[in-house]
């Protein structure tokens, strides 16, 4: 059985913007993808809705309602946004999953709930540790990250992605 990814907005649109999507499907070995219906709402209102159609491997699949009132009961899942809130209940409804967010509240709240999450730099890493990108591409893929999301990232993690 192979795992369900399912995609957070800051993440999906990081990886549109720097053009690299198909980098998710070669490390997880995965056909589709999946992204909740507030996720993918919140993409298509940007400049990227064009990126996103193009792209039939990213499924929309909504997590149930129940599932949704279930976790609303917890207050630091409350105060997510709507594709966040969507992210997690599908994880946790589809196993084994993994979840693709770079949100740090969202994290540690999905973390909390028992959905395994990986953020950008953890994927760059496992990206590099599967040699599929080398260690000049992985430069490259920051700096696009940098420049085109204005994506930040802590000495610790630019140490263990260029060492």
């Amino acid at each position: 059985m192979s795992v369900v990814v399912i995609l957070d907005s800051d993440f999906l649109s990081a990886f549109l913007k720097i053009e690299q999507m198909p980098l998710i499907r070669s490390l997880y070995q995965v056909e589709t993808v999946a992204a909740p219906p507030a996720v993918y709402r919140e993409v298509a209102l940007t400049s990227l809705l064009a990126s996103l159609t193009a792209l039939t491997w990213v499924k929309v699949v909504a997590p149930s309602v129940t599932q949704l009132e279930a976790l609303a009961t917890d207050e630091s899942f409350r105060r997510l946004g709507a594709g966040e809130q969507e992210a997690i209940a599908l994880a946790i409804a589809q196993k084994p999953t993994v979840l693709l967010g770079n949100d740090n509240q969202a994290r540690r709240v999905a973390t909390k709930l028992g959905v395994d999450v990986v953020n950008i730099p953890a994927f760059l890493l496992a990206c590099k540790q599967a040699r599929l990108v080398d260690r000049q591409t992985l430069a490259a893929l920051i700096a696009d990250l940098r420049a085109k999301d204005f994506l930040g990232f802590r000495q610790a993690d630019l140490d263990l992605l260029m060492g």
